[in-house]
């Protein structure tokens, strides 16, 4: 009787033990569910302003005669398509997350290792690309022809994308998948590989940037300096060059970049190396701020670049962006007040006229605008 009294007290304990476990697994699942599914419809906003955004600059470029004549756009041009497979590479990784059990089957698992770094890595590769061609167009703007021939252009390109598949290729080979309890970045990815291959990579082409940039602004100040000793009857008609407009952007590029992409690295590094305990949500958070970087390169010439802002409206408003206002042949020499009148009534955008002066060394270009 007693031995009977003691399995049915046993009995219950079980029970009451089982349920509570439950109970506390199903109310961990439903937050997770809830985190997940607010991080999932992030992602979608994000991957329809990624695509929307990229795919409008492609059209933009391929379509436009003037944007499509420029070298300097065929990195851009890259740089968007490279950022259209970083959206693509968003619903991939997203169904990780949401119960399809991707993650249990190995070529699946490493596909998307592969497919998010290979996109990620082309575009980081072409920004330097787009920084060091400002930079040779800004410095050595006399030999910058001669620099960048469409055959180098067409070059470096192909070898951003060459670089990008070799470096996410190496996952596929050299992994822990065999030891890892899920299909996450700290679990299948060797330290060595983030650590001591991909970030160090990171911070060189972050610090290489910082550097160019650092010298531009330096020949920029320069150029700024003789614009406000010119005559005063010029001041008010003459700005800086388009191409240090240009360089505006890629200003505003590295900086969205060096935002979205440092909380990312820092989180996987001390993730790593234990520094401190990295939430699921806090990771999944800074992977999304890294892939909202592709997003922002589309805004961001929309806003700076006069020649991509024009393209976009007649796009979006379904013309072409090869309607140009009528050319006008402008002369330096004294004109009456009715031809100007008939000028400006002609054209919808202000007329830009490059003027080149040499500096006092006779070695770095100033080009200005003026105009009318």
């Amino acid at each position: 009787m007693n031995l009977h009294s003691v399995n049915i007290c046993i009995t219950k304990i079980e029970l009451e033990t089982s349920d509570s476990g439950k109970a506390e697994n199903f109310a961990v699942a439903t937050g997770l569910h809830w985190s997940t599914v607010l991080w999932a419809f992030v992602n979608v906003v994000l991957f329809i302003c990624i695509l929307s955004g990229n795919v409008l600059v492609i059209i933009a470029v391929r379509s436009c005669r003037r944007l499509r004549s420029l070298l300097s756009n065929r990195f851009i041009l890259s740089l968007a398509v490279a950022d259209v497979v970083v959206g693509l590479t968003l619903p991939y990784h997203l169904s990780f997350y949401l119960g399809l059990d991707l993650g249990i089957h190995h070529n699946y698992c490493l596909m998307r290792f592969f497919l998010v770094i290979f996109a990620c890595c082309v575009s980081i590769l072409t920004l330097i690309t787009i920084s060091v061609d400002r930079y040779i167009a800004i410095i050595y703007a006399l030999h910058y022809k001669r620099f960048m021939t469409p055959r180098i252009v067409l070059s470096v390109i192909v070898c951003n994308w060459i670089m990008g598949a070799f470096v996410a290729i190496i996952p596929m080979f050299c992994n822990h998948w065999k030891t890892a309890r899920e299909c996450e970045f700290d679990e299948v990815l060797p330290p060595w590989y983030m650590t001591g291959f991909i970030f160090p990579s990171f911070i060189v082409i972050w610090l290489l940037m910082v550097l160019m940039y650092m010298r531009i602004l330096r020949v920029a100040s320069k150029q700024a300096k003789q614009v406000r000793q010119l005559p005063r009857s010029m001041n008010p008609s003459i700005l800086l060059s388009s191409d240090w407009r240009s360089t505006q952007i890629v200003f505003f590029i590295m900086g969205c970049f060096s935002l979205c992409w440092l909380p990312y690295f820092i989180v996987v590094c001390a993730q790593i190396f234990n520094i401190f305990n990295v939430e699921p949500l806090l990771y999944r958070a800074a992977f999304s701020l890294a892939m909202t970087n592709s997003a922002l390169n589309p805004i961001i010439y929309c806003w700076k670049n006069k020649s991509f802002r024009r393209a976009f409206n007649l796009l979006l408003r379904c013309r072409s962006p090869n309607v140009h206002p009528t050319s006008l042949i402008v002369s330096f020499s004294n004109s009456t007040a009715t031809h100007k009148r008939n000028s400006l009534s002609c054209a919808n955008d202000t007329i830009e006229m490059p003027i080149v002066a040499c500096a006092k060394n006779d070695r770095l270009p100033k080009i200005y605008t003026i105009k009318f």
